[in-house]
């Protein structure tokens, strides 16, 4: 894995408490208020984003009061660690290391579709297709944290896709001229300040061309995809 762009104007706080165990997903429905979160996602690359979030203006234009998501808050949401009330800065060392010791190559991402999730409230790309690579690089994310006892939602399998009206409020899908397609050569460690609409990135790392494939399961140990089972996962703002 390539070198991180770590904050370093950041106090490292010490570690409030040891031995964290997996969080279950939190129930999509909950009315306890949201906490900011700190999640791993793959971004396209901003004049790809840009081109997303222009075409999401013309489609709501007319068709609701919602805004489209800012072009440089556009992403993929990979795995979520978990949430929290301040931004977690003490965890940043052992993430990095977690992080490191992960190999993997880039993989192409496309979205060629469109779909409402989360009760049909929000609507997001999605991709047609499985995307196994996205999948493996999630698992092996996943094994890291794990083994380094840090914060980590509960393994899910994902279907890529990029949220780009929160609260649309109607049932009409947005027509891609063409997919949206790009090669994934880096991920990012966000943390989305709950109620502000920003983005605080904890890090960034390149992905290693030289890593070995990724490892293929066998189909029947793969877990259900949530655009097929019609309920989605939570967006992550």
């Amino acid at each position: 894995m390539g070198g991180a762009e770590l904050r370093d104007h950041q106090p490292l706080l010490p570690l409030a408490r040891h031995g964290i165990e997996e969080k279950p997903f939190r129930f999509p429905h909950s009315k306890l208020p949201r906490r900011s979160e700190l999640f791993f996602v793959i971004k396209p690359p901003f004049c790809l984003s840009q081109e997303i979030y222009d075409e999401a203006c013309r489609h709501a234009l007319g068709r609701t009061n919602r805004s489209p998501h800012l072009a440089e808050l556009l992403h993929v949401s990979l795995l979520l660690m978990d949430e929290f009330d301040e931004p977690p800065y003490h965890l940043v060392p052992r993430i990095e290391t977690a992080v490191r010791s992960v190999k993997a190559r880039p993989f192409e991402i496309i979205l060629d579709g469109c779909a409402l999730y989360g009760n049909g409230q929000h609507l997001a790309l999605t991709s047609r297709a499985k995307n196994s690579s996205i999948q493996a690089f999630v698992r092996m994310l996943h094994g890291a944290l794990t083994r380094h006892n840090l914060p980590r939602q509960t393994l899910r399998s994902l279907s890529p896709h990029v949220t780009i009206i929160y609260g649309y409020g109607r049932r009409e899908i947005m027509g891609l001229k063409e997919p949206y397609v790009w090669l994934a050569d880096e991920f990012a460690l966000i943390y989305s300040h709950n109620g502000e609409g920003r983005h605080e990135e904890f890090g960034r790392w390149h992905f290693d061309a030289e890593a070995p494939p990724f490892m293929r399961l066998p189909a029947q140990l793969c877990l259900p995809t949530e655009f097929g089972r019609g309920t989605c996962e939570t967006p992550h703002s």
